[in-house]
């Protein structure tokens, strides 16, 4: 563990190291590279996420203020919200959200999962993940937290953004995978030369920019946009690692120029699925057994096959694909990926 890490309170919601498989059927099917994948989605916490790591800290200090409910927002079916609910059900705190409408509002998939949980949700009408900033959700919050207050409960809320602490510990929770993926490399006796995810928020690949540069890492991270364009991903990523970096006090920063992130697979938009997607999950789940998201992963190994087709990653490069969870999603989007 990286020591400045190690200092951070943290509660424990996940099985640690995740696993790490070799795709050899995948790597056969694309025509290399050597394709190895990291089980995130095996974290252990509510089926399942990257999401894990980071709400072992952001919860943390939750406890420390002396939290007895959390709030936050995403999309309907956000794999984060679930873990969330999950992480403050585990720890004794009733879970709130106030979600953007988003693709599939039907009790399915983590509205599902919610619903045992009995998280207390509301969709809003409104689609747009930018209302997630500024004034809009900032009320949906307060009022959420009136209600909680009059409850007898202290609310936590989790909000997404620079400076905001828990946007920062969030990033943090991702630093130290830097470190377990070379004590795995290690073990396995690998020498991956890239390791490549889904950049939504983007804190998660800044952790691990972070984390690599910290401990001198060979490997180069590679980000697929699920959300946002190049330029703001890469901004993004930039300004989350260098928090997070001051933070810790690492000594170590990143510009967004060094970041490298591909948008071309988004489609048509954010929860959208793709066909190259939903051929993604069809490929993985029939040479690996291995089942990705409609969300994140599956459009990030659809960036993946497309990049190595088109000769970014050559044949005799070794590449680590993160499965960064949100597999119950795909039982809300049944209509589309079903034949």
């Amino acid at each position: 563990m990286i020591a400045e890490i190690g200092k951070l309170p943290r509660v424990n919601l996940g099985f640690y190291p995740t696993p790490i498989t070799n795709a050899a059927h995948l790597s056969a099917r694309m025509g290399g590279p050597t394709i190895f994948i990291k089980r995130e989605d095996l974290s252990g916490l509510a089926l399942g996420g990257n999401k894990c790591r980071k709400l072992e800290f952001i919860l943390a200090e939750a406890q420390r203020q002396g939290a007895t409910a959390v709030i936050s927002t995403a999309s309907s079916q956000s794999n984060f919200c679930q873990q969330l609910a999950a992480a403050g059900r585990k720890l004794g705190m009733k879970p709130s959200f106030a979600l953007i409408k988003g693709v599939h509002t039907e009790t399915q998939g983590n509205l599902l999962l919610h619903n045992i949980l009995d998280s207390e949700v509301e969709i809003l009408e409104v689609a747009d993940m930018n209302m997630m900033k500024g004034d809009f959700i900032k009320n949906k919050w307060d009022e959420m937290a009136e209600r909680l207050k009059s409850q007898g409960k202290q609310p936590f809320i989790m909000r997404h953004t620079l400076p905001d602490i828990s946007a920062i510990l969030g990033v943090v929770g991702w630093v130290n995978v830097a470190d377990e993926l070379n004590g795995q490399f290690e073990t396995l006796g690998i020498e991956p030369d890239y390791v490549v995810l889904a950049n939504g928020g983007g804190g998660t690949q800044a952790g691990l920019e972070i984390g690599a540069r910290h401990l001198g890492a060979k490997w180069k991270v590679v980000g697929i946009a699920v959300l946002n364009n190049r330029a703001t991903a890469t901004q993004t990523v930039a300004e989350q690692a260098n928090a997070a970096a001051e933070f810790l006090g690492l000594g170590v920063r990143l510009d967004a120029e060094e970041v490298e992130v591909y948008d071309e697979y988004i489609g048509e938009g954010y929860g959208i699925p793709t066909n190259q997607g939903i051929e993604a999950i069809r490929t993985v789940a029939q040479t690996e057994a291995i089942f990705l998201d409609p969300v994140y992963t599956s459009k990030a190994m659809a960036g993946l096959a497309d990049l190595v087709a088109q000769g970014r990653f050559k044949q005799s490069d070794t590449v680590v694909f993160i499965h960064t969870g949100g597999i119950p999603a795909l039982f809300a989007y049944d209509k589309e990926i079903a034949h």
